[in-house]
C-alpha cells in the first residue's frame, strides 16, 4: 500500500515542481512568440496551433514510460541533492535558450558540481541540513562513484531516446526567419528548436524525503529505505539551417550524437576496470556536445543559398498544414516556374495565375537538384490565395 501510495503523490508532485513550470511557461512564450512572428512577416502564422506545448507535454511520454520501468526494475537510485542541483542548473541554462537544455550538458554539469560540492565543503558546513541528507548509495572509499555511475547510465539512455525523437521530429514544424547576405541578398533560414520533458521515474533514498517531509511514505528494499520521485527531464536542442536540406542537416547533426552515444557507452563500461570513468564521461560529453554543435555550424558555413530567392520562378519558404499545397507534396526551397501554364516570376504572377481558375490548380515545380516535376490539385473555390504556401519575395 505504501509503494503505491509513493507512486501517485509523487506523480501529483511531477506537475508543480519548479522545472516542469518553468519549462511549461517558457514553452508558452516560444509558441505565442513564434505565431506573432508568422503573422507580423508573412501576414499569416504557418502553424496556428500552439505545436510547441503539444510536444513538450506528449513528446516524452512514451520513452519516460519505457524508461521509468526500467530504472524501478534493475533499482538505479539517485540522491536528492542531485535532483536538486539539477533542477536550479536545468532552470538556468533555460536562460540562454534551448541550446544547451539538453542532459548531455544539464545531467553533466550538475553531477560536476555536486562532485566539487563534496570536495570543497565541509560536512559541517552542512549542518542545518539533515544527518540522513547526503547519505551515500554505498560506503566505498569514494562514496560518489556510484551515483554518477548510476547517472551516467540515465544519460546514456536519454541520449539514445532524444537521437530517435530529433530525427523523427525536428523538421516536422520549420518556421522560417530571415537574414541578409552582405550584398544584401535576403535568404531564408530555419531555427530547429525541439524541446520536451520526460517524466522519469527515479528511486531516491528514503530517509532524504523523511528527514524534511515526514509524512513522504516510504518503502523497503532489504534493510534499506526508498521513495519514488517523478523527475521531469527538461530535453532540448537548438540549431539552425540555412545552407543544408533541413532533414540531411538534422541525419547528419543525429549521426554526430550517436558517436558521441557509443563512446559514452564504451566509457560506462570501464567504470567496471576506473571507478572514476563517469567523471571523464561527463567532462568528455559536455566537449562533444559542444563539438557536435560545432560541427553543424561548420557545414552551415558553405553557403549555397537554398533558401534564397529563385532566378526563374518563386522560392517557397514554408507549407502550411491541411492545405492543397501539402495535398501537392510541396516542399520547403521548391521553387514554382509555373501556374495554370502562365510562367511564373513574382508573388503577383502566382496569384494572378491562381485566379484563372479557381477550383484547380496546376503548378510546374523545380526542387532544390534541379528536377523539375508537375502536380496539381483542387483549391479552395473561393479563396484561392489559400493554397498554403509562403513565398520568398524577390
Amino acid at each position: 500500500m505504501q509503494l503505491v501510495t509513493n507512486f501517485f503523490i509523487a506523480l501529483v508532485l511531477f506537475f508543480i515542481q519548479p522545472i516542469f513550470v518553468v519549462g511549461l511557461i517558457f514553452t508558452i512564450w516560444t509558441s505565442y512568440r513564434r505565431i506573432n512572428h508568422e503573422r507580423s512577416n508573412h501576414r499569416v502564422a504557418i502553424y496556428n496551433t500552439l505545436y510547441e506545448i503539444r510536444n513538450y507535454l506528449l513528446l516524452g511520454l512514451f520513452f519516460g514510460a519505457i524508461g521509468s520501468i526500467l530504472l524501478t526494475v534493475v533499482g538505479i537510485p539517485v540522491t536528492l541533492d542531485w535532483i536538486i542541483i539539477y533542477q536550479i542548473v536545468a532552470i538556468v541554462s533555460l536562460v540562454f535558450g534551448y541550446r544547451f537544455i539538453h542532459p548531455l550538458f544539464t545531467f553533466s554539469i550538475s553531477s560536476l558540481i555536486l562532485l566539487g560540492v563534496s570536495f570543497v565543503l565541509d560536512r559541517s558546513d552542512f549542518s542545518f541540513i539533515p544527518n540522513t541528507w547526503y547519505r551515500p548509495l554505498s560506503q566505498s572509499e569514494f562514496n560518489g562513484t556510484p551515483l554518477f555511475m548510476n547517472i551516467f547510465i540515465i544519460l546514456i539512455f536519454i541520449l539514445v531516446i532524444s537521437i530517435f525523437t530529433i530525427k523523427r521530429n525536428a523538421d516536422r514544424h520549420l518556421s522560417v526567419r530571415f537574414l541578409k547576405t552582405k550584398r544584401g541578398k535576403k535568404i531564408a533560414k530555419y531555427p530547429i528548436k525541439p524541446f520536451w520533458v520526460l517524466p522519469l521515474l527515479l528511486i531516491v533514498p528514503g530517509e532524504s524525503f523523511q528527514a524534511l517531509f515526514s509524512w513522504w511514505p516510504v518503502f523497503s528494499i532489504g534493510n534499506e529505505q526508498y521513495a519514488f520521485f517523478w523527475l521531469p527531464i527538461l530535453v532540448g536542442f537548438q540549431f539552425t539551417v540555412q545552407a543544408q536540406v533541413p532533414k540531411e542537416a538534422i541525419a547528419k547533426l543525429a549521426n554526430d550524437l550517436m558517436i558521441l552515444t557509443g563512446i559514452a557507452l564504451i566509457i560506462a563500461i570501464s567504470s567496471i576496470w576506473v571507478p572514476y570513468a563517469p567523471i571523464v564521461g561527463f567532462i568528455f560529453l559536455i566537449i562533444g556536445g559542444s563539438i557536435v554543435l560545432y560541427r553543424h555550424r561548420k557545414r552551415e558555413k558553405n553557403w549555397n543559398f537554398l533558401f534564397g530567392p529563385a532566378e526563374n520562378g518563386i522560392k517557397i519558404i514554408g507549407i502550411r498544414p491541411g492545405t492543397p499545397a501539402e495535398k501537392m507534396n510541396l516542399k520547403i526551397g521548391d521553387t514554382i516556374t509555373d501556374c495554370n501554364n502562365l510562367k511564373i516570376e513574382t508573388e503577383a504572377d502566382f496569384y494572378q495565375a491562381l485566379s484563372k481558375n479557381s477550383v484547380y490548380c496546376h503548378l510546374k515545380v523545380r526542387n532544390l537538384d534541379g528536377e523539375l516535376r508537375l502536380t496539381e490539385t483542387a483549391i479552395y473555390a473561393d479563396s484561392p490565395h489559400e493554397i498554403g504556401v509562403v513565398i520568398l519575395e524577390k
